[in-house]
């Protein structure tokens, strides 16, 4: 049952950081997406870095 959960757990997170990466894409504010996705500050902006250095 623990592999189950750690799964799940573990999807849930990169979906959560798909959706950021879209949403930072189109924009929107960084504690805007903190309110969204449930991600801390920290994150958002390692995504937002994360994408910058893609482009």
């Amino acid at each position: 049952m623990e592999i189950v959960t750690s799964w799940a757990a573990f999807s849930a997170q990169k979906t959560r950081e798909e959706i950021t990466l879209n949403l930072l894409r189109e924009g929107m504010t960084t504690e805007a997406i903190v309110r969204v996705t449930g991600l801390t500050v920290e994150q958002v902006i390692q995504l937002q870095d994360q994408l910058t250095e893609d482009n």
